[in-house]
């Protein structure tokens, strides 16, 4: 049996690869990792991707891998150069500006779908999710903020019953999720958070679907011009 190494934040752990279904795992696998890289800022805007190193470091060929940067370029996260390779994309005040107006509208529609038919269960699940988030927020931590934080808005979209409104949001969430994390390590306070979000829950628990949309699209507003902030000329 063959195994290849994946290096996970440092540390490494084998991986069993048998047949072509185990060759497509790895390059999920791979786009994981190399997403997490980036996102989290241990590769930087401009920086070289180098396929012979990564080849070398994960043990696999340059197949799953090459399969792997197409995601990535595909989410807005690197750019593919013919015979040039790969490098880190900088981040596009426009481009991420849109996604996000475009994730609002569709929160927006979420939260008025899941007013109308959630079951109470499911609010008061949605409900604990919100509690969690204001107590545990720490805006120090912009890793584990946005963790608790998308936790909350997750759940909303999955309670929409929508997969097509789901697999949208979860793209676009994830072209956006590096200029969020950045935009929001520079900001010590983030005024406004909970209350924002405990807007969100009474109107989604009063079962207002044009309260719960506003609150919504106020929300993700202002969380648009706190990350747009900082990486707008000054």
């Amino acid at each position: 049996m063959q195994y290849n190494d994946f290096a996970v934040h440092g540390a490494r752990q084998p991986l069993p690869i048998q047949t072509m279904s185990e060759t497509t795992h790895l390059h999920h696998r791979l786009t994981e990792i190399l997403r997490d890289r980036i996102v989290d800022g241990v590769l930087g805007p401009g920086t070289p991707i180098s396929e012979r190193e990564l080849c070398e470091e994960f043990g696999v060929s340059r197949t799953p891998l090459r399969e792997a940067l197409k995601v990535l370029e595909s989410e807005g996260l690197i750019q593919l150069f013919r015979n040039r390779g790969a490098v880190v994309a900088p981040i596009s005040v426009e481009t991420i500006e849109e996604k996000l107006a475009v994730i609002s509208a569709l929160e927006g529609y979420a939260a008025r779908q899941v007013c109308q038919h959630a079951s109470d269960e499911e609010l008061e699940e949605l409900a604990q999710l919100h509690k969690q988030f204001a107590r545990e927020y720490d805006p120090t931590e912009p890793e584990r903020y946005f963790e608790l934080h998308q936790a909350m808005h997750k759940r909303l979209l999955e309670l929409a019953n929508n997969p097509t409104l789901r697999d949208a949001h979860a793209l676009l969430s994830r072209h956006v999720k590096r200029a969020r994390i950045v935009g929001l390590k520079q900001h010590s306070r983030l005024p406004n958070v909970i209350e924002e979000n405990a807007a969100i829950m009474r109107a989604v628990l009063a079962r207002d679907p044009a309260a719960a949309q506003q609150a919504v699209e106020k929300h993700l507003s202002r969380v648009a011009q706190t990350v747009l902030k900082h990486f707008r000329p000054r």
